[in-house]
């Protein structure tokens, strides 16, 4: 039987676990020093919560549904959050809360983009300053600073500032959902296939090519396409406002060179309400997948609660930041030393040695073969390890242990507590 993964998933080998796991840590971490605390919920939802009205046509039909079951996959964080808050209603406000794990779409696999995927989201809730925007994209840039990610731009823009750009170039008010998803295929399809799809809308030809022209900001200034929106767009004098709040913010969180002002992002689903926002890569100078987003929902949890609560999150795709650092060479244990012993006699020493590295907080891996030691450190070496203890009749009779650098080759006898000091430094 020739055997394969289903479609869109894939296999982790120790080494890019270990990096995936480096990177959902650095991550957490983020979160927990920007006063985030987590939560957990079930990876299947009732079909009623993830088809709630807000969750947009588009996501329907991406959700795995369980066979026999009113139930299916959780496609995001966000309903589940949402619901979460629902049914939790005595939670202090604002709540913020962080979660990290596996999510599921039903979509077409391609680079970067998996049916299986982890993600880690962040969100406050009940809060609607332009200070909680910027608290929940501050930690992803800081996460993405930390790992060593520093090539990337940060697009924001506001849903509600393109619903009073539709408006201007009089794309039917009943449309505009649709709209803002058409518009959110810019990167993927043509300019023409966007008029075309905005005309079968409702909107004029001339019109249509007008708001493409109109959003587009890609040799504008931050500065200059506020002032443009400021002359040409005065009804959204407010939200513009808010949004130059933001970049203030972010610019005190030294985010200043990061940010983009663009009037063409969308991001298609139908529950965000105000801010929105992508952090973008580029390889070869194409873009790649977007390995951050997220904005303001002011609406969602009113879906599935008398109480309407302001909400704003972003999330990180974990899966798609191991993707862009999985090129380098990497770990294939956590194991800082291998302890290898020669002949049967010398196993018990051995096995206290190990005892006392695991105990002293040191990550060591154990001989459990009769192989010779040539053999031994041919392991070593292909697993990466950067230390080995050579255990042998003389080592055992002093008390003491011969280590060996796997990298220079070089080889010395240590008492118990010099191994230990010298493994920790």
């Amino acid at each position: 039987m020739e055997l394969s993964l289903p479609r869109g998933t894939k296999d982790y080998s120790p080494g890019e676990t270990i990096l995936l796991k480096q990177i959902m840590l650095v991550i957490e971490e983020a979160f927990k020093r920007f006063g985030f605390h987590p939560i957990t919920t079930p990876a299947i939802e009732l079909l009623s919560t993830l088809n709630a009205k807000a969750y947009g046509e588009d996501a329907k039909k991406e959700i795995y549904k369980i066979e026999g079951a009113e139930e299916g996959l959780r496609y995001d964080f966000t309903v589940p959050l949402a619901r979460f808050m629902a049914m939790n209603k005595d939670l202090p406000l604002p709540f913020k809360r962080y979660q990290i794990g596996n999510v599921w779409r039903m979509d077409e696999p391609q680079k970067m983009r998996n049916r299986e995927f982890i993600q880690a989201d962040i969100d406050i809730i009940g809060s609607s300053e332009p200070i909680s925007d910027a608290e929940v994209i501050s930690p992803i840039a800081f996460a993405l600073g930390e790992l060593g990610i520093t090539d990337y731009r940060i697009l924001i823009n506001s849903r509600t500032i393109l619903d009073r750009i539709l408006g201007k170039f009089r794309v039917p008010d009943q449309r505009h959902n649709e709209a803002i998803r058409v518009i959110d295929k810019l990167e993927k399809i043509s300019q023409d296939e966007i008029i075309e799809k905005l005309i079968s809308l409702g909107t004029e030809k001339e019109d249509a090519i007008s708001l493409i022209s109109f959003i587009n900001t890609s040799n504008e200034k931050n500065e200059e396409t506020l002032a443009r929106l400021h002359a040409q767009l005065p009804e959204a004098k407010d939200s513009l406002e808010s949004l130059e709040s933001l970049f203030r913010m972010l610019k005190l969180n030294g985010l200043e060179e990061k940010i983009k002002f663009d009037i063409s992002l969308a991001r298609g689903l139908d529950y965000y309400t105000g801010g929105v926002w992508e952090f973008v890569t580029y390889e070869d100078g194409k873009r790649l997948p977007t390995i951050a987003s997220g904005g303001r929902y002011d609406n969602l949890i009113e879906m599935y609660s008398k109480n309407s609560m302001p909400a704003v999150g972003s999330a990180i795709g974990v899966s798609r930041v191991f993707e862009l650092l999985n090129r380098a060479e990497l770990l294939k244990t956590y194991s800082r030393i291998h302890i290898a012993y020669i002949k049967e006699e010398n196993q018990e020493y051995a096995i206290e040695i190990a005892s006392t590295f695991r105990k002293a907080g040191i990550y060591a891996d154990l001989g459990v073969t009769k192989r010779s030691l040539a053999k031994q450190l041919e392991y070593v070496n292909s697993m990466r390890i950067k230390y080995v203890a050579i255990i042998g009749n003389q080592e055992r009779l002093s008390k003491k242990i011969r280590i060996r650098d796997m990298i220079s080759g070089e080889e010395e006898m240590f008492d118990i507590e010099e191994a230990i000091s010298k493994l920790k430094s």
